[in-house]
């Protein structure tokens, strides 16, 4: 399966041999850019691990299942210039966090667990049900220089498209930037919540106060 947005750009699938090239785009494409993991204070390097952990698995099985996007310029050196990663949340092995924490992390991930539980207020007691039901859009980007091409709007299109085929019911995704909602919204997601970083409170704290940090919880059914 694949598809060209514009001319020589391809859209395939993700397989477990492209792990080490999707986290690559992945961090190139989020650091320093995607308000949420700029709230993290990460370097590159931890970055990468700590989306290793989550989204590798031990056997690359989220690729496995081929419901993550890569798209690919031939005439490019480095090949692949975006990517959409995606994860079913009923799944008891998807988004693990690596064992060895730092103490900082240790302080600050159980605030953006919390954020993100609040921002999918709506469908909490839905997702995680019975797996294959929700498509999580986890990520979404293009590398620096490739944006307004159609690329993010095309490989959204086919991880949705590919939902849709393996009997998936519902996507969401958590957006952090008007460009990532009007790309979703282009393809048919309307949004259910929204929460505002500065007025977010957890454990007594406003962990995410004068970061500019405003989630919107976005929904698409498949049927």
């Amino acid at each position: 399966m694949s598809s060209r947005p514009q001319n020589r750009y391809a859209i395939v699938p993700a397989s477990p041999d492209d792990i080490g090239t999707l986290l690559r785009v992945y961090i190139d494409s989020f650091y320093e850019r995607e308000p949420l993991t700029s709230c993290l204070g990460l370097s590159k390097e931890r970055m990468a691990a700590i989306a290793s952990a989550m989204y590798g698995g031990e056997s690359g099985q989220d690729f496995a299942r081929q419901l993550s996007f890569l798209a690919q310029d031939p005439d490019a050196d480095a090949n692949t210039v975006g990517f959409v990663l995606c994860d079913d949340p009923a799944d008891p092995n998807a988004n693990r966090l690596p064992p060895n924490l730092t103490e900082q992390e240790l302080l600050f991930f159980p605030s953006v667990a919390a954020l993100l539980e609040t921002v999918r207020a709506p469908i909490n007691t839905r997702i995680g049900k019975r797996p294959g039901e929700y498509l999580h859009i986890a990520a979404l980007g293009v590398m620096p220089g490739c944006e307004g091409k159609g690329l993010a709007t095309s490989l959204l299109q086919a991880a949705l498209q590919e939902a849709r085929r393996r009997g998936f019911r519902h996507a969401f995704a958590e957006c952090t930037s008007a460009a990532s909602r009007a790309c979703h919204e282009k393809c048919g997601f309307s949004t259910i919540n929204h929460v505002s970083g500065d007025d977010f409170t957890h454990a007594d704290t406003r962990p995410f106060a004068g970061r500019r940090l405003d989630i919107h919880l976005m929904e698409r059914d498949l049927e």
